[in-house]
């Protein structure tokens, strides 16, 4: 099935498509050396000629700006903030991780920008402006170096790049004359947080701004909500439902982005299995997963992962990952890399010593025909959401575990053991595109996890063989369609999760 899966994947990437017609980036090669994330010129390992991500072209990056201003009323501006640097404690900085909207817009991966689209009936229908921070040797020195003002326009293909610190004074102009509406999500509640708060935006004006951040948010407030009442907030309409939509199909390009992550996400999990044995600690296989992950590519995992041993598997966000392994038991391991920006999440179950026990095997197969059967429907002919999924997976479990305990069990009963969702949207983010509902039907494109399992208490309720054992078994997978043959693809085939493959790579005949 995986083989044809992935046959299936290739046959779907060769399918030709019209060529948008979109600016001409052929100013990239004139960007600066280095701009603070890589390039074709400075990484040619990792970006082909024309791409501004691992990947992704900047052909494909224009056509999603110009797919989002042809949704949006006339005269209408978008707004799409990133984030500031975000901090563990005094000048302790956390890794930066761009916000996903910006990012999939544009593609940059820098601390303190914002793109503003500016609908237009000229040219390619909108005009760019990109704010950042403008180049700084003194800084950078310390910092390293930052696409600027010039690099915006030569790279990312703004039209018009600015200093973040104006962007306070454009958004008070903005709310004063725009003759259209403005789409952001931005905060425009009288106490609402701003995630530009974080940013380091500096402005002239003492008396209405805080020196160094928030000054996005006192813009809005004092425009939209002076005095507690909100004047202009009609003229402000969220942008999430319309990214979100934009976002929930993807290209091939981003399909072939996200096969990469399964692939390097698959591959750590075979490094994982290799490495455990009885007396290890599970930080062990935290660091073995996040070596493995980034060794073969990817920028970090993309959340923290769980690494469950034994009875630790039933605390289904366990993460502390601070206990040793012990013989007889199993492990329960949730983790992904992240790969041009593209999350992967796996989950797979396995013995500590290198074989299971009768009634490991026995719990194993079962949630692993669950998944099976989800899989196989997940495909855009089938008229099925994800909450269909997840009402076939639990009657699903109800029989497996029927089957093994010698009873029917409750619902109450089964949502004890199966207390979770069967999957959710995978992209750019973990959980992506949460504002879609999970009643949506799954068309060609969308890229899901399916992750049923059971957790089984130690209950005298149950046998005792099974009790304290946590079983998940979490795979990404792209919704089937035409080009494929309606057949899914598993984006994470390389993650052995027959129990005779995961014994062989344990006992290193693999």
């Amino acid at each position: 099935m995986n083989r044809l899966c992935i046959t299936a994947y290739y046959s779907f990437l060769r399918v030709s498509r019209p060529r948008l017609a979109v600016r001409s980036f052929a100013t990239l090669r004139e960007a600066p050396a280095r701009i603070g994330q890589p390039t074709p010129q400075t990484h040619p390992h990792l970006l082909k000629a024309g791409e501004i991500t691992p990947g992704i072209a900047a052909e494909e990056y224009a056509a999603r700006r110009a797919r989002l201003v042809s949704r949006i009323a006339e005269s209408g501006t978008v707004i799409v903030p990133g984030y500031g640097l975000r901090y563990a404690t005094n000048e302790i900085f956390h890794q930066f991780h761009q916000h996903t909207d910006l990012f999939y817009l544009c593609g940059i991966d820098e601390p303190d920008c914002a793109l503003v689209l500016e609908k237009t009936t000229t040219g390619r229908g909108y005009k760019m402006i990109l704010f950042v921070r403008p180049r700084d040797p003194t800084r950078e020195m310390w910092d390293g170096p930052r696409a600027g003002l010039e690099g915006a326009k030569r790279y990312f293909g703004a039209d018009e790049a600015r200093d973040i610190d104006t962007l306070p004074a454009y958004i008070d102009a903005l709310a004063s004359s725009s003759p259209g509406p403005v789409y952001t999500d931005l905060p425009t509640g009288p106490t609402a947080s701003s995630r530009l708060e974080q940013m380091h935006i500096r402005t002239g004006d003492a008396k209405s701004f805080n020196p160094r951040d928030g000054g996005i948010t006192s813009v809005l407030k004092r425009k939209l909500c002076g005095g507690g009442t909100a004047q202009n907030a009609s003229a402000f309409k969220p942008l999430n439902p319309l990214l979100c939509d934009l976002r929930l199909i993807k290209s091939p390009a981003e399909i072939a982005v996200m096969r990469q992550a399964g692939r390097i996400s698959g591959r750590a999990f075979v490094d994982m299995m290799k490495a455990t044995k009885p007396g290890i600690g599970e930080h062990d296989l935290w660091a073995v997963a996040d070596h493995a992950a980034r060794r073969r590519g990817a920028s970090r995992l993309a959340y923290v992962p769980v690494v469950a041993g034994g009875k630790n598997a039933l605390t289904i966000h366990y993460v502390l990952n601070d206990q040793l392994l012990s013989d007889g038991t199993m492990i329960l391991v949730d983790a992904g890399g992240e790969y041009g920006g593209y999350a992967s999440d796996v989950t797979r179950t396995w013995p500590v010593n290198g074989k299971f026990t009768k009634e490991q095997g026995a719990l194993y197969n079962a949630v692993l025909r669950v998944q099976r059967a989800c899989i196989a429907k997940c495909t855009g002919d089938a008229a099925v959401s994800l909450d269909d999924l997840q009402r076939d997976a639990f009657e699903l479990l109800r029989a497996e575990c029927s089957a093994l305990f010698g009873r029917t069990l409750s619902n109450k009963e089964l949502n004890s053991l199966y207390p979770h969702h069967v999957g959710h949207w995978l992209g750019l983010d973990v959980h992506d595109t949460q504002s879609v509902r999970r009643t949506t039907r799954l068309q060609p494109g969308m890229v899901v996890t399916l992750e049923p399992a059971l957790y089984i208490p130690d209950s005298p309720a149950f046998p005792e063989a099974y009790r304290g054992v946590g079983v998940r078994i979490e795979d990404d997978v792209v919704v089937g369609g035409k080009e494929t043959g309606w057949a899914p693809t598993v984006l994470s085939v390389e993650a052995p999760k027959e129990v005779e493959d995961i014994e062989a790579v344990m006992a290193g005949l693999v």
